[in-house]
Order: structure tokens, then C-alpha cells, then sequence
């Protein structure tokens, strides 16, 4: 059963296993101990060949409105660490080998902004807003930028990093930072029905096919055709051997 004092969910709903944050009286904000666990509970997804891959979304009107910095302390060593955790969560995004889907129940910002990009698929709730409004907080979106700056045009990000402009929904989706746009309550069930329909064929060559994505951005073209010809003789042996 789930821990329901425990700031992240964690459920199975049939073959997906679904994370919540849950931090609603913090807007969902994350703390690093809950950016560990988040990244435990996706590294145990992956090892698990029962579960299809997982959905993300956040308990409550928000879906996370950043980094709660004020638990990182006041040293710089601890600030450091806080840092050293998103940098884990994201590896262990990139590294899930499964659809993950984000669920987003209302705003994300900052971080939480961050988090909807990195997912592979992105359900928002119509009335939700996108961004990074760090600057009118006398900040700079450090650790989000890193993760968003290859999802947006360079004139935009900087317009909505300067003016901390918040995207609605639909904006969100018609650059393609989120996939469509749904009623707050139908987000969870949405995001769940994307992870079926994209792990119905073998999992295995699906993990190899995100493991490929992820470990060749970046490189030169042919470098990654070097390593895209790896994974295709893979995937096909694979193919073969199912029948």
C-alpha cells in the first residue's frame, strides 16, 4: 500500500505506475529528499518488467511550482547537493526506458516547468499555466534552462525568462512543450491510456529505441548513426526471436 504520509505517491494501475507529487500546501514544491525519491521510484520502474512506464502528475490545483530551496539550506555545499538531485532526477528520466507520460493538473513553473519538458508525452489541464517566472522572484531559472532551453525558440524563452510570461495551456501546445490540452480531471486517465498505447508492442526494442534518443543527443549525425545501426541490429535480433 502506499505510504500516504510519504510526499510522492506511488500507484500501479494496471501495468503503469503513476508518481504524485505530494506537497499541495508547498504548491507541489520539490525538496531533495522528494527529487531522490522520484528518481529511486523511476529506477525501479525501470527494472521492473512488469510496469509498461509511468506517469507523472501532482496532487491537488497545481502540478509543482519549482524547487523548494528553502530546505537546501543556507550553505553553499547544501544548495550544491539540491542541484547534484535534479541533475539525478533527469538522468533518471532520460535513462526510464519506458513511456512517461506527464499528468499536469494545474501550473507548472520553474522546475515543475522542466519536469513536464523532460517527459515524453504531456496531458495539461486547460486552465493550467507554463513557465519559467523565476526573474520576478529576483532569480534566474538555472536548472530549468538546462533542461527547457532545446524546447523553445530562443527569442521566446528569453521573452518569457525576462518578462516571467506565463504560457497558457494552449500555447504550451501549439509549441509542442505539451501535447493537448483536457479538463483537469480527465489529465491522470489521459496520460495513463498514453503510456498503454505506446508500450503495446515489444518492450524491449521500445528501450532500446528511447535509450538511443536519449544517449545520442547531442552528437554529430554520423556519430549517431554509428550508434543508431547498433540498436537497429539489436531491435531486429530481438524481433526475430519473438517471432
Amino acid at each position: 500500500m502506499d505510504d500516504l504520509k510519504s510526499e510522492l505517491g506511488v500507484e500501479r494501475i494496471g501495468r503503469v505506475t503513476v508518481l504524485t507529487i505530494r506537497r499541495p500546501a508547498f504548491g507541489n514544491r520539490l525538496t531533495q529528499p522528494l527529487l531522490e525519491q522520484l528518481a529511486a521510484a523511476l529506477d525501479a520502474a525501470r527494472r521492473d518488467t512488469t510496469v509498461a512506464g509511468c506517469v507523472l502528475t501532482g496532487q491537488g490545483e497545481v502540478f509543482c511550482l519549482g524547487g523548494d530551496y528553502d530546505g537546501a539550506g543556507d550553505r553553499t555545499a547544501g544548495r550544491m547537493e539540491f542541484g547534484r538531485a535534479h541533475i539525478d532526477l533527469f538522468n533518471s528520466m532520460a535513462r526510464l526506458g519506458k513511456p512517461l507520460v506527464a499528468a499536469v493538473n494545474g501550473d507548472a513553473h520553474a522546475g515543475g516547468f522542466s519536469l513536464v519538458v523532460a517527459c515524453d508525452l504531456a496531458f495539461v489541464s486547460e486552465n493550467a499555466t507554463l513557465g519559467l517566472p523565476e526573474a520576478a522572484r529576483g532569480l534566474f531559472p538555472f536548472l530549468a534552462l538546462a533542461v527547457v532551453a532545446d524546447a523553445l525558440p530562443k527569442k521566446l524563452l528569453f521573452e518569457i525568462v525576462y518578462d516571467s510570461r506565463l504560457m497558457t495551456a494552449k500555447e504550451a501546445c501549439s509549441l509542442h512543450v505539451a501535447n493537448v490540452a483536457v479538463p483537469r480531471e480527465q489529465v491522470v486517465a489521459r496520460a495513463i491510456e498514453a503510456v498503454e498505447r505506446a508500450s503495446r508492442g515489444n518492450p524491449d526494442i521500445l528501450m532500446l529505441g528511447r535509450d538511443l534518443y536519449y544517449s545520442t543527443r547531442g552528437m554529430k549525425p554520423a556519430e549517431a548513426l554509428d550508434q543508431s545501426r547498433f540498436a537497429l541490429a539489436s531491435a531486429l535480433a530481438a524481433r526475430a526471436e519473438r517471432g
